[in-house]
Formats: C-alpha cells, sequence, structure tokens
C-alpha cells in the first residue's frame, strides 16, 4: 500500500493525519514546572528521543527525569561517568528508582537495548553514534515500549531537540564566595527559556527578576580634599 491511501485510510479510520499524531495522544511524562516550557506537549515524551545538548545538559536531564523517579518510574544513566550521589539527589532524583551504569562507550547500545525492555526512562551519553539500521531498530525498541529516551548527543531521528546555549554562576561576586545557582538559557522547538539550574535549593527554579542594585560592583572613587 503506498502512502497516500495509507494516510487516508488511517485519517478515515482512526483520525489519524500524520505518524507525529500517533504519540501525540500518549501523555509525556511530568517534569519539574520550571522545565514544563522546554518541551512541545508540557513534558518528557514516551515512544521517542529527545537530545539535549550544551553545557549542564547533565544536569537538565536529571533534573527532567526527577519527577519520574518520584513517581517510582525506573530511570537509568547509561554512558555518565560517576556523578556524585548528592548532586544527583538535590536536582530531585528519587535514588532508589535510578541506577547509573558505568558502561565501556562502544557497549552503549547493546546496553541501552536491553534496558529498554524494563525500564521506564533512560538518560544515554552514546560512545558512539549508531549507524542508520542500529538507530532504525533502538528508535523502534523505544516507540515498542513507550520509554522515554534521552540522548545527550545529537542524534537524528529525534523528535525534540533541547541546547544549552549559555550558562552562568553566580554566587562568588566581589571574588569570594562559593557557586550557588547557574542561570541557564536554553533553545528548544518552543523558544528560547532562561530558569536556574540549580536553583537555590539545587532543584530547577524561575529565573529571579533583576533589580537595579543585583550584581552591581560599586567601584572605589578616589576623592580630593582641600
Amino acid at each position: 500500500m503506498s502512502a497516500v491511501p495509507l494516510v487516508e485510510q488511517l485519517s478515515r479510520e482512526m483520525g489519524i493525519s500524520t505518524a507525529t499524531a500517533l504519540f501525540d495522544g500518549i501523555p509525556p511524562r511530568p517534569v519539574d514546572p520550571v522545565l514544563t516550557p522546554l518541551f512541545r506537549r508540557g513534558g518528557l515524551p514516551r515512544g521517542e528521543i529527545v537530545t539535549l545538548t550544551g553545557g549542564q545538559s547533565l544536569s537538565c536531564a536529571l533534573a527532567t527525569i526527577a519527577a519520574a523517579t518520584q513517581e517510582q518510574k525506573w530511570c537509568a544513566g547509561i554512558g555518565l561517568g560517576e556523578p556524585a550521589v548528592a548532586s544527583i539527589a538535590d536536582l530531585g532524583v528519587d535514588l532508589d528508582h535510578f541506577v547509573n551504569l558505568v558502561t565501556p562507550p562502544e557497549d552503549w547500545l547493546r546496553v541501552a537495548s536491553i534496558l529498554i525492555e524494563s525500564f521506564d526512562v533512560l538518560v544515554v551519553d552514546p560512545g558512539f553514534l549508531p549507524s542508520a539500521g542500529e538507530r532504525a531498530r533502538l528508535l523502534a525498541k523505544v516507540r515498542e515500549r513507550k520509554i522515554s529516551f534521552i540522548s545527550l548527543t545529537s542524534m537524528p531521528g529525534s523528535t525534540e531537540q533541547i541546547e544549552i546555549t549559555d550558562t552562568r554562576w553566580s554566587g562568588t561576586q566581589h571574588g569570594r564566595g562559593r557557586l550557588r545557582s547557574c542561570l541557564v538559557s536554553a533553545r528548544s522547538q518552543t523558544g528560547v527559556h532562561r530558569f536556574l539550574l540549580p536553583g537555590p535549593q539545587g532543584t530547577p527554579a524561575e529565573e529571579p527578576t533583576p533589580t537595579s542594585a543585583e550584581g552591581a560592583f560599586e567601584r572605589p572613587v578616589i576623592r580630593s580634599v582641600s
């Protein structure tokens, strides 16, 4: 059957006009309200691949899956190295439902294919880009199991692309103090968004309203006295 008659049949019998519409009916996984605007459907899609790249992408990915772990969904990280456990918890991730696998880069695709069968969310930093055939098989499994798959490397076939374009840390004004929060600028299909990650409490937070005094540096002035 050619593509046109198939589309017409699906439209007539099921009300489906495009392939994307097949997944639009699947509600996304909830995410932190601060991160909701990043996604076209307001949450982490299921049965699709999302790419999240740029500085702070790992932190953003972990913050994105936090709500799923709190709902007792099983999440796994592949190729993420060994991030600090305390930092993962600070981002809101329920550690009882998060597994981080230290995997050789050449094994990431095999391990991911296995975990897709039993996990709800995967966060992967691929050791290599899969071939077109490998990518097609991976995507077919993701769709079949309706899992959420986040890649920290750009990958053809992803339905949503989020790029962290700028990060600005605060907390060390005037040459002292400690890093407390990071203002993140992110670009996605829904536009450009700014938020704190981490915020003052570790989890994502809204961008603070700027004030004229905020961040101002008072330069010393030499006054002449007669």
